[in-house]
This record gives C-alpha cells, sequence and structure tokens, in this order.
C-alpha cells in the first residue's frame, strides 16, 4: 500500500480549488489502487475543512488532522507517523500527477528490490505568466542542489524508520536534507525518464532568499564540515561562486568519491539548468 500524504491549509482563500481538484482526481485514479490519503491540515480557517471532508465522504481521504502546526514539515511528520503504507509519496495541494501510472510503474521498480526510492520528470508552471518548463530530476547534482522533487518519489517507508523524519528546524529544505541522508547512507535511487507530476512554481520552496541560508546550512552540516569546508564555501558550492578557487578543496580533502564527483559535475554549464521550455507546439496539455 501507498501512504499519500498532502500537507494543507486555506487552500479556498488562496484560490486553489482548481488545482487540488484535479490532485484529488489524478490520485484516485491512479491504476495502481492499495492507498491511503492522509491530509495534514493547518487548522484552516476558510472553509477547506469542509472542502476536504466533502472528498472524506466520498472515500478519498483515509485520515484527516486538521490543527495547528509549526510548519510544513512538522504537518509531514504528523503524516509520516500516521501511515501505515510501505511506501510514502508526498504529494502538494497545487500540483498532480500526469499519468495514470505513476505509481503503477513506480511500485514495479521498489518492488525489484534494487531501489530504495525513485524519482522521474516534472512540467513546472509560472505562476507569474503560466509557461511551462519541464525538470529533470538527477541525482549527479545532489550534493550541490536539489536532485529531484518529493512529488515525483515513491519512498520505502522503512527509509524514514531508519534515518528519521523531516528536521523541523527547517522552514524549506529539510527534504533536501533528507535526501542527502538517504545519499550518505548508500540507499539507491531508480530515475524514472517519464514526466509524472505537474506542478507549480512562486510557492514556499521557489523563496530564493531562504534557499540561500538553509541549503548551505545543510551542505554543511551532511558533509562540509567533516571535509574541512567552510559554511561559506559550502554557500559559494550552492551558489556556484568562486567554484575554480575551491577546486583543490575539492580534488585533495573529499574524500568521498559520490560527493566529490557531485562537486565536479557542478562545473559542467548543464548541471546548473534546472529547466528545459516547453515550446507551445510541444506542450501535452
Amino acid at each position: 500500500m501507498i501512504s499519500v500524504i498532502t500537507p494543507c491549509l486555506n487552500i479556498l482563500r488562496d484560490n486553489r480549488r482548481e488545482y487540488f481538484e484535479r490532485m484529488m482526481e489524478s490520485i484516485h485514479t491512479q491504476s495502481f489502487a492499495p492507498k491511503e490519503h492522509i491530509f495534514i491540515d493547518g487548522d484552516s480557517t476558510d472553509g477547506t475543512q469542509e472542502f476536504v471532508k466533502k472528498y472524506e465522504q466520498r472515500g478519498w481521504v483515509s485520515r484527516f488532522v486538521s490543527e495547528k502546526d509549526t510548519g510544513l514539515y512538522n504537518a509531514l511528520n504528523k503524516g509520516l507517523r500516521l501511515a501505515r503504507g510501505k511506501y510514502i509519496h508526498i504529494m502538494n495541494t497545487d500540483d498532480y500527477a500526469v499519468d495514470h501510472d505513476f505509481f503503477k510503474i513506480s511500485i514495479e521498480q521498489l518492488e525489484k528490490g534494487d531501489a530504495d526510492f525513485t524519482h522521474a520528470e516534472r512540467i513546472v508552471e509560472s505562476q507569474s505568466d503560466g509557461s511551462l518548463s519541464l525538470s529533470h530530476g538527477d541525482e549527479r547534482v545532489a550534493f550541490f542542489r536539489m536532485p529531484f522533487r518529493h512529488q515525483t518519489m515513491l519512498v520505502r517507508k522503512t527509509i524514514f524508520d531508519e534515518l528519521g523524519l523531516f528536521n523541523e528546524n527547517h522552514q524549506i529544505a529539510s527534504d533536501y536534507e533528507f535526501v542527502l541522508k538517504m545519499l550518505m547512507a548508500r540507499k539507491t535511487g531508480f530515475h524514472i525518464p517519464k514526466i509524472f507530476i505537474h506542478s507549480r512554481d512562486g510557492g514556499l520552496s521557489s523563496n530564493k532568499k531562504l534557499c540561500r541560508v538553509e541549503v548551505p546550512q545543510i551542505i554543511y552540516n551532511i558533509y562540509g564540515k567533516r571535509y574541512g569546508l567552510t559554511l561559506e564555501e559550502c554557500r559559494e558550492i550552492y551558489t556556484g561562486k568562486n567554484m575554480i578557487a575551491l577546486l583543490p578543496k575539492i580534488l585533495f580533502k573529499i574524500k568521498d568519491a559520490k560527493i566529490r564527483d557531485s562537486l565536479l559535475y557542478s562545473y559542467c554549464p548543464r548541471a546548473r539548468k534546472r529547466t528545459i521550455l516547453i515550446p507551445d507546439n510541444e506542450r501535452v496539455y
């Protein structure tokens, strides 16, 4: 069984009802049926609670918890503690699956026993102008930026049991920290080269100022200080600045080949190209 966890807060007030409805339809018409859908609401005050409960009556919501929380990762951790599935999927209210076999294909790979998690491609819709771009999952960039998004992932629940839940001290980047913890623990990912998810930018995860604070700190905590990097150098790794000056440290101080290869890959210009614009005549919807 898959446990789908969706955090939510004031969906109706923020005019996100249409995307929410698409998300629910896309999850509950998946070809892989055994699933539970857990909602963690942050005590919405705009009618969201009543709106979601209509789906609960329909049988599409397995657990609904509504209470104040301390942030996104506090909400996700509440959902993880309730989850009974073998696999975990985190779905935002603004995102939805564009492939009815998303779960089926991901589960097939995980059931082969070679992978601990899967990840795939996603379409990114700009909230400012509605343009679409394609974001690729790429583990090679993992040690200097987020390699793939949780919306495209399925993760074995045993990984959370082993490594722990999300760090609630971060506002925006704890999912990145968890990905690094998985890779440092030598957990194996499987990239599925298919577009599974449509997502929107402009949310909390798009806060670049906050990213520049949290991501370098995570890099420093996870592997930077172990190999003699300063916090400022970890900031330069994330931003791509002053990388030539860092090259000797990367080559001679970082003994972990997986980390070193990822940082060397950051010198490749295309490694920092996050998305590829999709021309109008090639859009899939």
